[in-house]
């Protein structure tokens, strides 16, 4: 399946900034799983092209004049292979790192007690049960987290984003000692227009990577591009960096995902 993604992202300051460093995860990653036949990033100015240790594309965009905005725009073609029903293994990073928890994954008692039935005998159906359960107890609900929402503070508001659910699924299975990652990327719904950025688990077993996108109850990769892997959503942020003045900051950003074939 061949589709087109437009991604764009602006960012408003409330004053002039004075110099800034944004790191900029934004081109899908290389993988059997898809083709990339196009993928441009337009930037304020040139960045330095880099890989992080979990092999994500890395743009270090550095600005040293005043300025009371950033904005990005991403697009391109990927074609993805909706056949795809588990990931081979990246030899550059070692699975079990996927066992540590974050800050961000770190599991509560409440969510220890909550998994416990579904990890007694763990298999790729009773993690597709676990997944189930948990998006009934803590349906998708916009803006009651914020990316800083830890998995136990989402699970105590039973209410969170793609991001909250992850997190959740994550902290639940390391907690278990059974390697986890986080993904981000692009969905493509053929309902309507996914307006934002996706992120969902993978699971390490038997030696693959399965999916196990909890917010949309699906368990194969046949809608879904990545751009990002990594232990949370910190390693996989589009967009994450510092700047020097500025003030307050508003943030507008829109995804557009369309199927060409």
């Amino acid at each position: 399946m061949k589709l087109q993604i437009s991604h764009q992202t602006n960012y408003y300051y409330g004053e002039q900034a004075q110099r800034s460093v944004q790191y900029i995860r934004m081109t899908p990653m290389d993988l059997p799983h898809q083709t990339i036949h196009r993928w441009d990033v337009l930037l304020p100015k040139v960045a330095t092209n880099l890989k992080d240790g979990f092999g994500n594309e890395w743009l270090t965009l550095s600005r040293n004049e005043t300025h009371d905005n950033l904005q990005m725009q991403a697009s391109g073609i990927v074609e993805i292979n909706t056949d795809t029903e588990r990931l081979e293994d990246l030899a550059h990073v070692p699975y079990l790192l996927f066992t540590v928890q974050s800050p961000l994954t770190k599991c509560s008692e409440a969510m220890r007690e909550f998994a416990a039935p579904f990890l007694q005998n763990v298999t790729h159906d009773s993690l597709k049960t676990l997944a189930n359960e948990l998006i009934m107890i803590m349906p998708f609900v916009k803006n009651v987290t914020h990316v800083g929402t830890t998995a136990s503070e989402a699970f105590e508001l039973k209410a969170g984003v793609c991001q909250d659910h992850t997190h959740v699924f994550l902290g639940l299975l390391r907690d278990q000692q059974i390697p986890a990652r986080y993904v981000s990327g692009y969905l493509y719904d053929d309902t309507e227009n996914h307006m934002a950025s996706h992120a969902w688990a993978e699971v390490y077993l038997d030696g693959y990577w399965y999916t196990f996108d909890i917010s949309n109850q699906a368990f194969a990769p046949n809608s879904h591009v990545y751009v990002a892997i990594g232990r949370d959503y910190l390693d996989t942020a589009p967009v994450r960096g510092v700047r020097m003045g500025g003030g307050y900051e508003s943030l507008y950003s829109q995804v557009l995902v369309t199927r060409l074939s």
